[in-house]
């Protein structure tokens, strides 16, 4: 027997509120039959409000049936229910309104009582006869029925609408005929009649954005109908960020796409950015194309954030090998804002706050300082320094200003935007202007501009479509004359003593017997400045013209043009030994050099393709695309150095010469152009079963004639299965299931411009020769049998809905083989030049990625949550049979076939020894003395002694297990939003003084987070015993390559949360307004991460991990950490 469901305690609020709605439209209608008031009655007395910008018009057809009992009816198939319009109506009756709505379209509306049927243009609805041959009941997924349910015959406007009870009734149908069942927010059903009497239909709501439109290459997909692997971040987490560039807001943004953030200082915002891990040895950055014309990655952070509509990150080869010979990286597009049809509106939004620098680590106290230094001097065999005396001065007079807190401050962040877009059913608009000032944390007047203006413009003349981009991107830079590296060592590095000043009351600049030479601050006040300022302009001209139908020829033009400038000025600073001091003591910047660098580049693009989507028998649809282009770079560039100019002006006197590392513009002139045919043929038979085709064959300058084109091709399916028979059950009470593959050959011609020649390079003053210096001539050999890097890419994933569509899940592997990769041979030092690149290494990069969505509303509350979750591991799989050691300082990297690219290679740690039998029975390194607390290494061989033999791989820079989550929530006016973003897994090598106290004799100071040292009391200490530079114990724990500098990486941080209040507007429209939104944000509020005193972000490796080359030693001398807080405004007019 059927147990009977009981609600007990308060009724669900969802339950109440469709018990609400039914209650109240059932006795709307009784009431109507029993005082029989008149349909054309209501609909003139029936007063709206609305008030939408760049809305779709199934959106506002929902708010129309909110605010009244009217019910629309359509068939989608007939009507651009997602075209996006502007609407403002006060106090007008629903004619009027739907009058604007569908003013220039052919969409036609008959009222009848509160049905609101909207048809084509002739196309009369008819009446459905009352006759009973089918009838029906429509019910949600709770069983709940569904009034104002549109009930049409497929292939006509003939339909009718469900009353209050869900009910609806049709006569005289042809035996084949097909219903169709559409509500807004539902998923559109058809039944075929068959001879049936009844037809009950549950619907349900719609998945998470499978009708989201997807940007991809040379077109649009709806999400449904994706079968690559393909991620589309949209504006609102771009938008809303006090963010200094594009490349910051998508972090965390999608799956796969990781981003590190190196360093946060303004003038030298640098960052990595892989998709799907590291695949070559060579150039990693992924392929950058704004509104379709293909940039240079650096043009992605010209843009300004508030103009991008949406950015699709495209990783897999069905989606990618339609730009072949740039995408092995991966694909990043940028579409920008457009206008929308409707009333003008204008924007403007701002974000202020202030940037507060959070150092990690912190020294110890003065005295502190001492004792422990004259600790170490004694472990190591040396006499202290410090006399009793001076350690009680220190301890009596407290601590002095540490000079990394001197140089530092906080720096006010601004962001302006301004926008006025609009236009009609022929023309759009969109003008916008920002500007973004960033000031730097630095000590002076030091940070980085952005001036941002763009225009798009649409018209339309019958069958051709033009569109206009103009975009000016302007940045300004002006910089400490010195890196900051050197600034915050130099601040770090020096203990606090009381008597240490950076500057004394007389003005003088001071340094003391630890600084020697000069100090950050004088630096910083007086030492000069670097100046730099870009100019952008990136454009295009695109033109769209319907041939036949579904054939549209498309052509376009773009410019990418740059001229950027860098003038470097040294004023000469005198550093004085003392206060009382009259004479100085040294001087910084002696030469007083001056740099004055110029550059121009520019990209010119061209575009023509044939676009061809027509669907036959309503099942059958083919789209295919053919087109060709040619890309062409051009850059030139000189600079000009001399030395000892004016100390006023800068400018040349009798001693001044010219440096002769200065060049001119021939000696820095670049030229290289691609030429390409592409094109990409799909069919998909009832949204059910998809299959695509692309190619791209691509020839590059880069190459020499007989291997300069490159075919790369790409196959892709998916079967959705959701749309089969056996499925129905699924579709019905779950959700949507799809499967999709694809595997393709994607290329790399990330090499050096004329590789397959041979340059000649001269060097001035290289020799003697008759008592004079000479200059000589290098040469690097090329190679005309260089090839393109070519990758195999295979990927499978699947999309999927669940909890009556409101959960979004979407996961996918990969698995990559790059080959042919280029490499330099080693050859001995003598042979005089640099040998020829050959196509010789290969690798495999393989992972996995998963994306949840979650779509909920419990009440007034709207919840939307996305979270992402990928890992990317790499190997090399040949090179050559060799193996490459990079060294730097105390970090070894290594390159060696079956390992990671770039991972870190040296000696295991086991511990400390605790007494001098440890140490007896242990294996030492050759010549080593060591004492109990001194590092013990692991005989990995067994053979009694440590050395080269023992090294081991330690781990790799990488990020793993890389993740995000986002979460907003709104109620009534209020909105909160929050962004999470982490690395589950990554190895940091960091050696230098914040690893080791008193670091080789540079370094004069300890931290608080070296306090944890080993003593006898103190045997599980985390660090080694104390132990002065140059000592025996100092080198056998810290000269060598070992994991005692490898630190966990791994972090959760909270990127940004953000608290906003949209004022209501009934208020705001009486002075005008018609949104007011205040907000509260907050950046980089915290940090999850085993170390506290390193940013888990910090790394020496740029996006291919060092390639072949090595790169420098990581010493955490890093930009600190930026916490942001401010406010934001939000107006439209």
């Amino acid at each position: 027997m059927k147990k009977k469901s009981v609600i007990r305690g308060p009724i669900p609020l969802i339950w109440n509120k469709k018990c609400y709605r039914i209650m109240r439209l059932t006795f709307l209608f009784l009431f109507l039959g029993l005082m029989q008031v008149s349909a054309s009655l209501y609909s003139q007395n029936t007063k709206l409000n609305l008030d939408f910008r760049n809305t779709r018009v199934v959106d506002v057809l929902e708010a129309i049936e909110n605010q009244s009992e009217f019910r629309f009816a359509y068939s989608a198939e007939y009507i651009d229910m997602n075209r996006k319009v502007n609407v403002d109506v006060k106090g007008k009756n629903i004619e009027q309104a739907l009058q604007l709505l569908f003013e220039g379209t052919n969409v036609k509306y008959s009222i009848n009582d509160r049905h609101i049927l909207l048809f084509q243009e002739g196309m009369l609805p008819a009446t459905s006869t009352q006759q009973k041959n089918i009838t029906g009941k429509v019910t949600d997924s709770g069983g709940m029925p569904m009034p104002g349910v549109s009930v049409a015959i497929k292939g006509t406007t003939n339909g009718t609408i469900t009353d209050t009870n869900g009910n609806y009734s049709f006569g005289n149908l042809p035996e084949n005929a097909t219903l169709v069942y559409s509500f807004v927010g539902m998923k559109t059903q058809e039944k075929t009649v068959a001879g049936k009497t009844q037809i009950n239909v549950v619907l349900q709501e719609e998945s998470i954005g499978v009708d989201e439109v997807v940007v991809v290459g040379y077109g649009t997909r709806q999400k449904k109908n994706l079968i690559g692997a393909v991620d589309q971040v949209n504006a609102k987490l771009i938008e809303d960020r006090p963010v200094g560039n594009t490349m910051q807001a998508l972090q965390g943004a999608s799956a796969n796409l990781t981003i590190q953030q190196k360093s946060m200082n303004p003038n030298d915002n640098s960052m990595n950015i892989n998709i799907r891990g590291v695949s070559t040895m060579n150039n990693n950055d992924p392929l950058v194309v704004i509104d379709g014309i293909i940039t240079e990655m650096e043009s992605l952070n010209k843009l300004n954030p508030a103009d991008i509509d949406n950015v699709s990150v495209l990783k897999d080869a069905g989606s990618a090998a339609i730009y072949g010979s740039r995408s092995s990286n991966g694909v990043i597009l940028v579409t920008t804002k457009k206008g929308a049809s409707g009333k003008s509106t204008v924007r403007f939004n701002s974000m202020v706050g202030l940037q507060s620098p959070d150092i990690l680590y912190s020294p110890v106290k003065g005295y502190e300082n001492a004792l422990l230094k004259n600790q170490a001097l004694l472990n190591g065999g040396s006499s202290p320094i410090y006399s009793p005396e001076q350690i009680r001065d220190y301890q009596t007079h407290g601590d002095g200003q540490w000079f990394l807190d001197g140089i530092m401050q906080n720096a006010l962040q601004q962001n302006y935007n301004a926008s006025i877009s609009g236009g009609n059913q022929n023309a759009t608009y969109m003008i916008s202007a920002g500007y973004f000032d960033q000031a730097s944390n630095f000590v002076g007047d030091f940070g980085a501009k952005r001036y941002n203006f763009r225009t798009n413009i649409t018209n339309e003349f019958g069958r051709l479509k033009i569109s206009a981009i103009l975009a000016y991107n302007r940045a300004m830079q002006n910089a400490p004359n010195a890196s900051a590296g050197t600034l915050i060592v130099d601040g770090g590095r020096i203990p606090n003593y009381y008597n240490y000043k950076m500057k004394g009351d007389n003005g003088h600049y001071l340094i003391n017997d630890v600084l020697s030479e000069f100090n950050p601050l004088g630096l910083l006040e007086a030492g000069g400045y670097q100046k730099k300022d870009e100019d952008n302009i990136i454009g295009s001209l695109n033109g769209e013209l319907k041939i036949a139908n579904g054939l549209t020829a498309k052509g376009v033009i773009g410019l990418d043009l740059s001229a950027n400038h860098r003038y470097i000025r040294s004023l000469e600073v005198p550093f004085y030994a003392s206060e009382t001091a009259t004479v100085p003591n040294s001087y910084a910047n002696s030469t007083r050099n001056t740099e004055d660098y110029n550059e121009k580049k520019y990209i010119l693009n061209t575009q023509f393709l044939l676009d061809y989507n027509r669907t036959f028998a309503q099942k059958h649809q083919v789209s295919g695309l053919l087109g060709v282009s040619n890309e062409s770079y051009t850059r030139q560039a000189n600079e000009i150095k001399k030395k000892y100019t004016d100390r006023d002006l800068g400018l040349p006197e009798s001693s001044t010469e010219i440096d002769p590392t200065s060049y001119n513009t021939p000696a820095q002139t670049q030229e290289r152009s691609i030429y390409s045919v592409f094109g990409r043929a799909g069919y998909s038979y009832g949204n059910k079963y998809y299959g695509e085709m692309s190619f791209r064959y691509d020839g590059s300058s880069k190459f020499a004639k007989d291997y300069r084109w490159g075919f790369f091709p790409s196959f892709s399916a998916g079967w959705r299965l959701s749309e089969e028979n056996f499925m129905a059950g699924y579709k019905e009470r779950i959700g949507d299931l799809k499967l999709r593959g694809s595997y393709g050959v994607l290329g790399n011609q990330n090499v050096d411009d004329y590789s397959y020649f041979t340059t000649y390079s001269v060097y001035t003053n290289s020799y003697g020769f008759g008592n004079k210096a000479v200059s000589g001539t290098g040469f690097s050999f090329g190679n005309k049998e260089l090839q393109w890097e070519q990758s195999a890419n295979f990927d499978i994933g699947f999309d999927a809905s669940f909890f009556r569509n409101k959960f979004y899940v979407s996961g996918g592997y990969f698995n990559k083989l790059t080959s042919q990769i280029l490499l330099t041979p080693v050859v001995p030092t003598v042979f005089g030049g640099s040998v020829a690149k050959e196509n010789a290494g290969e690798m495999r990069n393989q992972g996995w990625e998963i994306t949840l969505g979650y779509r909920a509303q419990t009440g007034k509350f709207k919840h939307n949550v996305n979270f992402n979750i990928a890992d990317s591991r790499n190997k090399v799989v040949d090179f050559g049979g060799n193996e490459q050691i990079n060294s730097s300082d105390q970090m070894l990297k290594i390159i060696r076939e079956g390992e990671a690219l770039g991972s870190y290679f040296g000696y295991k740690t086991d511990g400390y020894f605790n007494n001098y039998e440890e140490i007896a029975n242990a294996a030492l390194p050759i010549g080593a003395t060591v004492q109990p607390g001194d590092v013990r290494y692991k005989d990995q061989n067994n053979d009694g002694v440590i050395d080269e033999k023992d090294r081991r791989v330690l781990g790799n820079a990488f990020p793993r297990y890389t993740f995000g989550l986002t979460y907003d929530l709104s109620w009534k006016g209020f909105d909160f939003s929050m962004l999470i973003q982490g690395v589950g897994k990554r190895d940091m090598f960091l050696r230098g003084e914040l690893v080791e106290p008193f670091h080789s004799n540079y370094s004069y100071v300890i931290y608080q987070h070296q306090l944890d040292f080993w003593t006898p009391v103190n045997t599980d200490a985390r660090w080694p015993r104390l132990s002065a530079p140059g000592s025996a114990s100092n080198t056998n724990n810290y000269q060598k390559s070992s994991d005692i500098y490898i630190f966990n990486a791994a972090y959760l941080r909270l990127k940004n949360i953000q608290i906003g209040y949209t004022i209501p507007k009934e208020l705001c429209s009486k002075i005008g307004i018609q949104k007011l939104r205040l907000s509260v944000n907050a950046q980089n509020l915290f940090t999850l991460s085993k170390n506290t005193f390193i940013d888990p972000e910090s790394t020496e490796f740029g996006s291919n991990m060092g390639g072949t080359g090595g790169s420098g030693a990581n010493s955490g001398r890093n930009y600190p950490t930026l916490k942001y807080y401010g406010f934001g405004l939000d107006l439209e007019l």
